[in-house]
């Protein structure tokens, strides 16, 4: 009797474990997200962009505007009326192979009929005068192509980082017909980028944010020509992680509901001119969210852009033959330099 009463108990306690670990509670409680998403702001987040873009005032005060402050800047964009392609790399601040293979592949700025643009967005340490952070100075000086932002650079981080990224090229270079954002780890061919893109959009002017005396927020933005809701890149449709242990762990504090919105993965995806105006207006009234990929899906639901599958962008390392990548756009886990460089000059020489 004693030992079916210890089975029972270990049976029991083996339930409880796995209810717990695999966060069963969570999955049972979930918000169905066809019939019930509501992310905060719980308001026409399409209206109040509509309305901004138009040059109008919106007196629905913004929730997610990010403290931080830009600690480099650039003036890369600062006499250049049209912009092909603004390249944003985000970058880990020890990452200077890195940067360095980039600037000697994807990250020319010298094609030939383009005008391309390419900058590095890093963080900063949690100890302001490290030996790193002397290199990164060094490094800024040499190149200038770096903007640093007074954020702690680190993995659930991103967000930040995405959209401190997003603010300054819709502050200082909004004049770009396209958009790529990316990791520093990726293989890109900027051509095949172009082949998939060139009748998308016109270039723009820069936009200005302010404040009226009202506390209604306003910002001015010229009418603009024909545009696409362009966001492109590897989409997915998945749901929420709920194990206890996991490191993508969402509980339902975080995310209320049992699927995500398509979403492009973060690694490489392409914007037009009109979809980054539209995206980081929005995202001064969606509530944040720690997951940048995640994030800028859920932003683009509330304003109806849906994002489209590229085939051509892979968010794992494609194998690598000379004709397979004919037709690649961006490649992930291209920590080697040297095969990055290698890969795309075979990719590159006769362009």
């Amino acid at each position: 009797m004693k030992r079916k009463k210890l089975k029972y108990f270990v049976c029991a306690c083996v339930l409880v474990y796995i209810y717990y670990f695999f966060g069963v509670s969570d999955y049972l409680f979930s918000k169905n997200f066809e019939e019930d998403f509501d992310y905060p702001l719980n308001v026409n987040i399409k209206t109040i962009v509509d309305d901004i873009m138009a040059g109008k005032k919106s007196t629905v005060t913004p929730i997610n505007f990010y403290p931080y402050r830009f600690l480099t800047n650039s003036g890369k964009c600062s006499t250049i009326e049209k912009l092909d392609l603004f390249i944003v790399v985000k970058s880990a601040r020890s990452h200077f192979g890195h940067r360095n293979a980039i600037r000697q592949t994807f990250g020319q700025e010298n094609l030939p009929g383009r005008i391309v643009k390419t900058l590095f967005f890093l963080g900063i340490d949690r100890q302001p005068k490290t030996d790193l952070q002397k290199k990164i100075d060094q490094e800024m000086s040499q190149y200038k192509d770096i903007i640093q932002i007074d954020f702690i650079d680190d993995y659930y981080n991103n967000t930040i980082k995405t959209m401190m990224s997003f603010r300054w090229v819709y502050e200082h270079c909004s004049t770009a017909d396209f958009y790529l954002f990316t990791d520093d780890d990726m293989y890109i061919s900027v051509n095949n980028l172009f082949d998939y893109v060139h009748d998308k959009t016109e270039g723009r002017k820069s936009n200005v944010v302010s404040k009226n005396e009202e506390d209604e927020f306003m910002i001015q933005t010229p009418e603009t020509e024909r545009d696409e809701n362009l966001f492109a890149g590897y989409v997915f449709e998945s749901a929420p992680q709920r194990f206890r242990t996991s490191k993508w762990r969402v509980s339902l504090d975080e995310y209320r509901w049992n699927k995500w919105p398509p979403y492009v993965t973060a690694g490489a995806y392409v914007l037009s001119n009109k979809s980054m105006k539209v995206m980081y207006i929005a995202s001064l009234f969606v509530k944040h969210f720690r997951f940048d990929d995640i994030y800028l899906g859920i932003v683009a639901k509330k304003v109806g852009i849906k994002p489209i599958h590229c085939p051509d962008f892979h968010f794992y390392k494609k194998k690598y033959t000379k004709e397979d990548y004919r037709s690649v756009i961006a490649s992930h886990g291209y920590g080697n330099h040297d095969e990055l460089v290698k890969v795309w000059n075979e990719q590159n020489k006769n362009i």
